[in-house]
C-alpha cells in the first residue's frame, strides 16, 4: 500500500525516494503522483514524509469522512479525462497556428474560447485583424444575402478547376467548398532557410520522443524553471509509438517537432458559413514553418493579401491567381517579411505571464493522454508537415517584463513631440500680450511664492532635487510647476519641460488643474491637465500633469524610466502617506538611472531636513507664508462663549464607567456630584485648595473628576467645567458644534463675516451634522435664507466638490462640513471660522483582524496648526478647536505617525513585487531603504499572510493572483473574496460581505437591551454563520427602503446601524468598480453611475454587473465557500466532548453536547471561544466541525466574533497548503496545512479525484487571473469545472 501513496512535495511517498523523483518535477505512474499546488494558490509548505507519522499538533478526534456519490465520481471521472486530453491538442494546435504569425499566447486563448476547434480559432483571429485593419463592415459587407448562394458556389468551382489546370498538385481544395490551399513557389525564401533547416535537423536528432518523457509544464506552454537542465524533454511526443507503452496518439501528428522538415509556404483561402465569395472577400492567409520568417512579416502578407481580396470583390472577379502571383512576386514579398512588428503577433496586452517562477514545483502527470480527433479539418493537418521543436521558446516571464512590451501609451514619437512643442512656445508668446493672461499673472505675483520664483529655478539649475517647504496658501503647489513650465518655453522645443505634479487626493488634483488652466488662461486639458484613477483631462500637448501618487506608481509598474518626463514634483510629503513614502524610494532610485530628471518635493510643514537628508542633503528653501493672525480657542472657551449646557440623558454624556478620577474615586450622576453642585463658589474654592493642588499632565481631561479638573484649569468658570466632567471627551459632540455655528452666524461678535469651515472625520459624520442643522431654522433656509451648507468629501462627485469655492450672496454664511482633505490639498479662500473636532479617520492595522482599518483617531498638533491656519487667508480669523488647552499641549502627538508605521504591509509589498526595479530584490531589502522603515516584524508577518493566501511564493515572487492583488487598493483578503465572486458568479453576496469586512458590522447591541439584539440578529441566522446572517440582514433593509423613513424603521426595529449598511452601499459600489477596472467584470462601470441604477429595494450592484455575474448568488453553500477562501487561514476546529448516554426503551442513546462543552481550537492559539455575540454562540451541534473566522479578539479570553461553518470540500478546494493523499492505518486521509486539517476519504478514487479536481481548480484561477477578460462561461473547460464544483459543494 505504501507504493500507492505520494506526497506533492516532490512526489516522495513511502514508495518513492530515488532519483526520479528528485529532479523538481516529482514525476511517477499518475496513481502514486501527487502534483503539487501552482505556487500562485498556495503557500510553499515542507509537508512530512508518510512513514514519519503525522506532526504532533494533528487532532486525535475521529477523521470526518469526505464522500462522493458514484454518479458524481462518474462525472468528475469523465471530466478530467477530458480535460487532459485537450491539454496536449491545444498546445499542439496553438503551435500550428503559429505558422500563421500568431502569437502563442493568443492562439490559445483563441483555441479555448472555441472550444479547441483549429479552423474556428483561426478565423476568429483572422477576423480580429482584418476588422481592426480595414474596418468591420468591409470584412462582413451588407446587401449581400440577395446574392443566391448556388451561384457563388458554381463560380467557385470553376475557380477550383482552372487553378488545378494551371498549378497541379501544387493546388489542393482541403474542405470542399470551404478551405482550399496553394503550395507557393518562392526560391528566393527557401534557399535562405536551407542552413537554418540543416542545424535544426542535427539539433533535434533523430527517434520517437515518448510522451512520458516530455515535461509536462512545456506542454502547458507555460515554461520550464529548470530550463536546459530539466531532466524531461522541451519537445512534443512523436506520431505513432516510441515505446512499449505508449499510447496511440491520435490526432495531428507531431512528429516535424523533433525532426528537420523542409520550408513550406502556402497560401490558405478559406470560405466560412455564409461567405458569398467572389462577391465578398474569403478569408485568407500566408502561413510557412520557416522560423527564419518573422512572425510579423507574415501578418503582414496576410493583411496585404485581404486588401486584394476586397478590391476584387467590389467586381465580383475572382482573386486567388492574383493573390499566388502576388505571393511569388520577390519585392513585394521580402518588403512585407521584413516588416518587424504586428499587434497580433505578440502577447496581449493583458497580463498572461506565468508566475516568474515556480516555488513548488506541479509534479502531476500527463496521464496517458488520448487526443480526440479535432474534426475533418484537424485530419487534414495530421498529414502536413511541422514546426520544428521549440520555434519560439516560451519563457516563464515576470509580469513586469511583459508589461514592457506592451505599446506605450506615454510615449510620443519624437518628430510630433517637438513640433508640439514648437507650437506651445508660440502659443506662449501669444499668451503673454492677452489682457486675461496678464491680469492673472499680476495676481500670482502677489503671491509667497513668486518673489522666491528665480532662487528657484536657480537651484533646479545646479541640482537634482529640491525640498520646499511652505504654509499652505503660498502658492508652491499652482507656482512652481509653472515657474518651470513657463522658463522652458521661453526656449528651444527640444528643451521644453514635461513635469508630472503628484497629489495625494482627487479632489486636489483636479481643483488645482483647473486652477492652475485658469492662471494660464486656457483650457484644461491643453498645456494642464489631469489625471486621476478612471479619469482624465489630457491631450498630446499636455506638459503639466497634476495625477494622484496611486496613477503615478501605476505608470511606473509599465514605464520604469519615466522616459519623456523631465520634472516630477510630488506635494504634499509631510503627510508620509504609504504611496508617497513608497514613491520617494522609486525616485531615489531613479535619479540614478535619469540623471536629467528633475524632482521636487513639497511640504507644508517645516520638516524639511528629513527629506533634504534622505535625498542626500539636497538643498531646501521655505517660502514664507500669507496669513492673518488666527485667534485659537479651545473646547473650554467654545463651552464659555457658546454658553452650552450638556443635557440629562445626551448621547454626549460620559457614562459612569468613563467618570474614574486619577485617585480612583468615582464621580458619576451620583450623589457626589449633586453635592459639589450644590456648594457656593466660597465653600468650592476652600475645597479645591485643601484637597490637593497638582494633577500630573499625563493624565487625560477625560479620566479626571470635576474636583480634579478645577486643579488643571485654575482660572475655568466652574460652569463650564463641570460641563466638560460630565461630557464624553471621546466623542464629537453635534450639538456643541451646532451651538457654536449659531454663534457664528448670529454675529454678536466682533469677527467680520467669512465662510466656516468644519472639519469631522468622515462621510457618516458629515451626514450626521448635515442632517442636524436641517432641523434647525437658522441653517434650513425655510424662512430667509441666512447660510448655505456644503458637504465635502473624496466620494462626492467633481461637480459637487467644486460648489464650496462658490462665493455666496452678502448676509449668507457659506458652511463647509469637511474631512481632512480642506486641511491643506484644497484651499477655500473665503475662510474665515473654523471648527476642529480633533479627530480624523486613520489608517491603522487591526490586530484582531491581522488586517487594515478605518479608525477615528485624534489629529497631532501639526494637523491641528493646519487646520488653524485656514481660517486666516483673507482676514483675522477664529479657530475653535473641540479638545482642551491641555490636550493640545499635553495628549496630541507632536506629528502624525507615519502611515507606513501603522498599517499592514502586504498591499504595499505586493506593489513593490510588481515594480520592474523591486522585482528580484528581497522586501527586507526595499522596506530598509524607505525613509523611516516599520518595524521588521510587520513585514514578517505580511509576508506570512501573504504566502498563506497565494499571493506571493516562498522565494517571494508575485503570483497570478497577487498581481491582481496588487491593482485592487484593499485588504488582500477582502480582495480575494471579490475576486473569487467575480470567478464562481456570485458577485453581489461576495462584495456584500467583502464591504462588510472592509468596514464594520452594522448590528448594533445597546448596553440595556442586548438580549434583545442578539434575538433579532438570531433571526437572521442562515448556515452556521455571521457573515451569511449580515448578508440577510442587508437584503431585508435593501428591500425595506422604500422610503427613507422605511428603511429606517426596519434598522430600528432590527438593531442596525442605518449610517453602517449606507457605508457597506456606498463601498459595494466601490468595488464593483474597481472590478470592472482590472477586467474581472463588465468594463465602464463607475461607482456613481451604479448608484444610479438603484430601484427600490437594490443598491444598483446587482443591475449593473447583470444577471450573468450573478448566476450563483443565491447558492448558500457556494457562498460558504467564498468566506472559507478568503478567510482561510483563520480556520477553527470544533471538538465535542467524550459522548453521553442516556438509557432509553431503545437503549443507550448518545446525547448531543450542550453550546458551553464544544471545544474550538485554532492551529496557533490553542482553545479559543465564540463570542456570545455570534450567531453560534449557543450552537450545541455542527454538520461541519470546522468553522473560519474573521476576527479574533483578546478580553478575559480569547474569541472569535463573526464566523462561518465550511464544510469539506469548500476546505479541500479553497483552503491554502498543500493538499496529501497518505495511507494512515488502512485508511486514505485527505490532509492540508501541515496536517492539521485531515478527513477520512470514502475510497482511494475518492481522495485522488478531489485532489485532481483541486489541481485543474488552480489551474483555471491561474488562467483566469492571468486573463481577467477569459470569460468562464464561454470557454467550455473553464465552465465544465466551475460546474462541477458548484455542484459538489451544493450536493455533497
Amino acid at each position: 500500500s505504501g507504493s500507492r501513496t505520494g506526497g506533492r512535495d516532490g512526489g516522495r511517498g513511502r514508495g518513492g525516494r530515488g532519483g526520479r523523483d528528485r529532479d523538481g518535477h516529482g514525476r511517477s505512474d499518475w496513481k502514486s503522483s501527487g502534483k503539487t499546488l501552482p505556487s500562485s494558490l498556495v503557500r510553499t509548505r515542507t509537508c512530512p514524509k508518510s512513514d514519519e507519522g503525522m506532526r504532533t499538533e494533528v487532532s486525535t478526534a475521529p477523521l470526518q469522512r469526505i464522500f462522493m456519490t458514484n454518479e458524481n465520481q462518474e462525472q468528475l471521472k469523465e471530466l478530467l479525462r477530458e480535460l487532459q486530453t485537450q491539454v496536449l491538442s491545444i498546445f499542439i494546435l496553438s503551435s500550428y497556428i503559429f505558422r500563421y504569425g500568431f502569437d502563442r499566447e493568443r492562439s490559445k486563448l483563441a483555441l479555448e474560447s472555441s472550444g479547441g476547434e483549429f479552423g474556428a480559432s483561426l478565423e476568429q483571429l483572422l477576423h480580429q485583424v482584418f476588422s481592426e485593419r480595414y474596418d468591420q463592415k468591409a470584412v462582413s459587407p451588407d446587401g449581400l444575402e440577395g446574392v443566391p448562394m448556388d451561384e457563388c458556389l458554381s463560380q467557385r468551382q470553376e475557380e477550383a478547376l482552372a487553378l488545378a489546370a494551371i498549378y497541379g498538385e501544387r493546388f489542393s481544395e482541403r474542405i470542399a467548398n470551404a478551405v482550399w490551399t496553394v503550395s507557393l513557389d518562392v526560391p528566393f525564401l527557401s534557399d535562405n532557410s536551407g542552413k537554418n533547416g540543416a542545424e535544426v535537423g542535427s539539433r533535434n536528432g533523430r527517434g520517437g520522443v515518448n510522451i512520458r518523457d516530455v515535461c509536462r509544464f512545456y506542454l502547458k506552454g507555460q515554461g520550464c524553471r529548470f530550463g536546459d537542465k530539466c531532466r524531461f524533454k522541451h519537445q512534443l511526443p512523436s506520431k505513432g509509438r516510441s515505446g512499449a507503452d505508449s499510447p496511440d496518439l491520435k490526432g495531428p501528428s507531431q512528429s516535424g517537432f523533433s525532426s528537420y522538415s523542409p520550408p513550406k509556404y502556402e497560401l490558405e483561402i478559406r470560405f466560412p458559413k455564409g461567405n458569398r465569395y467572389p462577391f465578398q472577400a474569403p478569408i485568407v492567409a500566408f502561413s510557412t514553418n520557416d522560423e527564419s520568417v518573422g512572425a510579423a512579416g507574415r501578418l503582414s502578407v496576410t493583411e496585404r493579401l485581404f486588401g486584394e481580396a476586397l478590391a476584387a470583390a467590389k467586381s465580383s472577379e475572382p482573386v486567388v491567381y492574383t493573390l499566388i502571383t502576388l505571393c511569388e512576386d520577390e519585392a513585394t514579398m521580402k518588403e512585407l517579411l521584413g516588416i518587424s512588428h504586428h499587434k497580433y503577433s505578440t502577447p496581449p496586452s493583458v497580463v498572461v505571464a506565468p508566475p516568474p517562477s515556480l516555488a513548488v514545483t506541479k509534479s502531476k502527470n500527463v496521464r496517458n493522454p488520448v487526443i480526440v480527433s479535432q474534426k475533418c479539418e484537424a485530419e487534414e493537418l495530421e498529414e502536413r508537415e511541422e514546426d520544428e521543436e521549440d520555434e519560439v521558446p516560451v519563457e516563464s516571464e515576470s509580469y513586469v517584463n511583459l508589461r514592457k512590451k506592451m505599446v506605450n501609451k506615454h510615449n510620443l514619437k519624437i518628430g510630433n513631440l517637438l513640433q508640439e512643442n514648437g507650437k506651445l512656445c508660440q502659443e506662449f508668446l501669444k499668451k503673454k500680450l492677452s489682457r486675461r493672461f496678464r491680469s492673472m499673472l499680476e495676481q500670482r505675483k502677489n503671491l509667497p511664492a513668486w518673489q522666491e520664483r528665480e532662487n528657484i529655478l536657480d537651484l533646479l539649475e545646479d541640482c537634482q532635487v529640491l525640498v520646499v517647504s511652505g504654509m499652505t496658501g503660498c502658492g508652491k503647489t499652482t507656482q512652481i510647476p509653472q515657474f518651470i513650465l513657463d522658463a522652458s518655453l521661453s526656449g528651444p522645443a527640444n528643451q521644453v519641460a514635461n513635469i508630472i505634479c503628484t497629489q495625494p487626493r482627487r479632489i486636489s488634483a483636479i481643483s488645482v488643474a483647473q486652477r492652475v488652466a485658469q492662471e494660464r488662461a486656457e483650457r484644461l486639458g491643453n498645456s494642464v491637465g489631469y489625471q486621476i484613477r478612471l479619469e482624465s483631462v489630457r491631450s498630446s500637448a499636455t506638459r503639466l500633469l497634476y495625477c494622484t501618487t496611486g496613477v503615478l506608481l501605476r505608470r511606473l509598474e509599465g514605464e520604469a524610466d519615466l522616459k519623456g518626463v523631465t520634472h516630477v514634483i510630488v506635494d504634499e510629503v509631510h503627510e508620509r502617506t504609504e504611496e508617497s513614502d513608497f514613491l520617494l524610494l522609486v525616485l531615489k532610485d531613479l535619479i540614478v538611472q535619469r540623471p536629467d530628471l528633475k524632482i521636487i518635493l513639497m511640504s507644508a510643514t517645516l520638516n524639511a531636513n528629513l527629506f533634504s537628508e534622505y535625498f542626500y542633503n539636497c538643498p531646501s528653501i521655505h517660502i514664507p507664508g500669507r496669513t492673518f493672525p488666527v485667534d485659537q480657542f479651545f473646547l473650554e472657551d467654545a463651552i464659555a462663549k457658546t454658553g452650552y449646557v450638556i443635557e440629562d440623558g445626551s448621547p454626549y454624556m460620559r457614562s459612569g464607567k468613563q467618570n474614574l478620577s486619577s485617585t480612583g474615586g468615582r464621580i458619576s450622576k451620583g450623589e457626589p456630584r449633586d453635592m459639589v453642585d450644590d456648594l457656593g463658589d466660597d465653600v468650592w474654592n476652600f475645597m479645591s485648595f485643601c484637597k490637593k493642588d497638582f494633577v500630573k499632565d499625563s493624565i487625560p481631561d477625560q479620566q479626571l473628576s470635576f474636583q480634579d479638573l478645577t486643579v488643571r484649569y485654575k482660572d475655568t468658570k466652574k460652569s463650564v467645567l463641570k460641563t466638560i466632567a460630565a461630557m464624553d471627551l471621546d466623542k464629537i459632540n453635534m450639538d456643541l458644534v451646532e451651538g457654536i455655528l449659531e454663534w457664528i452666524v448670529d454675529g454678536k461678535h466682533s469677527y467680520p463675516p467669512g465662510a466656516v469651515l468644519v472639519f469631522l472625520p468622515g462621510l457618516a459624520e458629515i451626514k450626521m451634522l448635515y442632517e442636524q442643522l436641517q432641523s434647525n431654522r437658522m441653517f434650513n433656509n425655510r424662512g430667509a435664507t441666512r447660510c448655505v451648507v456644503y458637504p465635502l468629501h473624496s466620494t462626492l462627485s467633481n461637480e459637487e466638490q467644486q460648489a464650496v469655492f462658490s462665493r455666496p450672496p452678502d448676509g449668507v454664511t457659506k458652511i463647509i462640513i469637511s474631512t481632512n482633505i480642506a486641511e491643506t490639498s484644497v484651499t477655500i479662500d473665503d475662510v474665515v471660522y473654523v471648527i476642529d473636532s480633533g479627530k480624523m479617520k486613520e489608517k491603522r492595522y487591526d490586530a484582531s483582524k491581522s488586517m487594515e482599518s478605518l479608525e477615528d483617531s485624534w489629529v497631532s498638533r501639526a494637523n491641528a496648526l493646519q487646520r488653524k491656519g485656514r481660517a486666516g487667508r483673507v482676514a483675522s480669523g477664529v479657530c475653535f478647536h473641540l479638545f482642551t488647552s491641555h490636550c493640545f499641549q499635553h495628549q496630541l502627538a507632536e506629528q502624525q505617525l507615519p502611515e507606513i508605521q501603522r498599517v499592514p504591509l502586504e498591499q504595499l509589498c505586493l506593489r513593490i513585487k510588481v515594480l520592474d526595479v523591486f522585482a528580484k530584490q528581497t522586501l527586507e531589502s526595499v522596506f530598509s531603504r524607505l525613509i523611516e522603515p516599520p518595524a521588521m516584524e510587520s513585514l514578517d508577518a505580511a509576508k506570512q499572510r501573504l504566502q498563506d493566501l497565494g499571493a506571493l511564493t516562498a522565494d517571494e515572487m508575485l503570483t497570478p493572483l497577487g498581481y491582481h492583488l496588487a491593482c485592487l487598493p484593499v485588504d488582500v483578503r477582502i480582495g480575494k473574496l471579490m475576486l473569487f465572486g467575480a470567478i464562481f458568479r456570485c458577485l453581489d453576496p461576495a462584495l456584500t460581505i467583502a464591504a462588510s469586512l472592509a468596514f464594520k458590522s452594522p448590528f448594533v447591541s445597546p448596553w440595556d437591551k442586548r438580549e434583545e439584539a442578539n434575538e433579532k440578529k438570531l433571526a437572521f441566522a442562515l448556515a452556521n454563520s455571521d457573515h451569511l446572517a449580515l448578508l440577510q440582514a442587508y437584503k431585508g433593509w435593501c428591500a425595506a427602503k422604500t422610503s427613507h423613513r422605511a428603511g429606517f424603521l426596519y434598522c430600528r426595529d432590527n438593531f442596525l446601524s442605518w449610517r453602517g449598511l449606507q457605508e457597506i452601499a456606498s463601498l459595494k459600489r466601490q468595488f464593483a468598480e474597481l472590478l470592472s477596472d482590472i477586467g474581472f467584470i463588465k468594463e465602464g462601470l463607475r461607482a456613481r453611475i451604479i448608484e444610479r441604477m438603484c430601484s427600490t429595494g437594490t443598491d444598483g450592484v446587482l443591475e449593473a454587473t447583470g444577471p450573468e455575474a450573478n448566476l450563483n448568488s443565491e447558492n448558500i453553500r457556494l457562498m460558504s465557500a467564498m468566506l472559507c477562501a478568503a478567510l482561510y487561514p483563520n480556520v477553527v476546529q470544533v471538538r465535542s466532548p467524550q459522548g453521553n448516554y442516556k438509557m432509553t426503551s431503545k437503549g443507550a442513546m448518545k446525547m448531543q453536547p450542550k453550546a458551553n462543552e464544544l471545544r474550538f481550537m485554532t492551529k496557533n492559539d490553542g482553545c479559543v471561544h465564540v463570542h456570545p455575540s455570534s450567531v453560534n454562540y449557543m450552537v450545541r451541534h455542527y454538520s461541519s466541525p470546522y468553522l473560519v473566522y474573521h476576527e479574533k479578539v483578546k478580553t478575559s479570553r480569547v474569541f472569535i466574533r463573526d464566523c462561518s461553518m465550511v464544510s469539506v470540500y469548500p476546505l479541500v478546494l479553497f483552503g491554502g497548503g498543500q493538499v496529501n493523499v497518505e495511507l494512515h492505518k488502512g485508511e486514505f486521509v485527505i490532509s492540508l496545512d501541515d496536517g492539521w486539517i485531515r478527513f477520512a476519504a470514502a475510497s482511494h478514487q475518492v481522495a485522488e479525484l478531489v485532489k485532481e479536481l483541486r489541481w485543474e481548480l488552480d489551474q483555471l484561477l491561474e488562467d483566469k487571473i492571468r486573463n481577467p477578460s477569459m470569460d468562464l462561461c464561454s470557454c467550455p473547460r473553464g465552465s465544465r469545472i466551475i460546474h462541477m464544483i458548484v455542484h459538489l459543494i451544493s450536493t455533497q
